[in-house]
């Protein structure tokens, strides 16, 4: 697993940590349409807002980690892959050439 996958895996790990919390706010939400007394009707239309708003926010949540983790890795200066394999390749072509042209 490279760097860029180590960040992120940590950062979903803590994300993943809250967004776990969907049955408590289902747990939550079936609690108030008790308390406020709300028909069945009203009681579902209810949970699923709260559950397409959590699911929105999570959403949004990867969205922003994923451009953080771009912006450090971009700020660090790791290499990407392609970057690392592109250049590998033109050195060894490079080397090639001067083995070739000493011969």
């Amino acid at each position: 697993m490279d760097i860029k996958e180590n960040i992120k895996s940590g950062l979903y790990a803590g994300i993943g940590a809250m967004i776990k919390g969907k049955e408590k706010v289902e747990e939550m939400a079936k609690e108030f349409i008790k308390d406020k007394n709300l028909n069945k009707e009203e009681g579902e239309k209810f949970v699923k807002e709260v559950v397409e708003k959590a699911n929105e926010t999570k959403d949004e949540i990867t969205k922003y980690v994923d451009e953080r983790v771009k912006q450090i890795i971009d700020k660090v200066g790791f290499v990407k892959k392609e970057e690392y394999d592109s250049l590998k390749k033109e050195l060894d072509e490079l080397k090639a050439s001067i083995n070739k042209q000493q011969q």
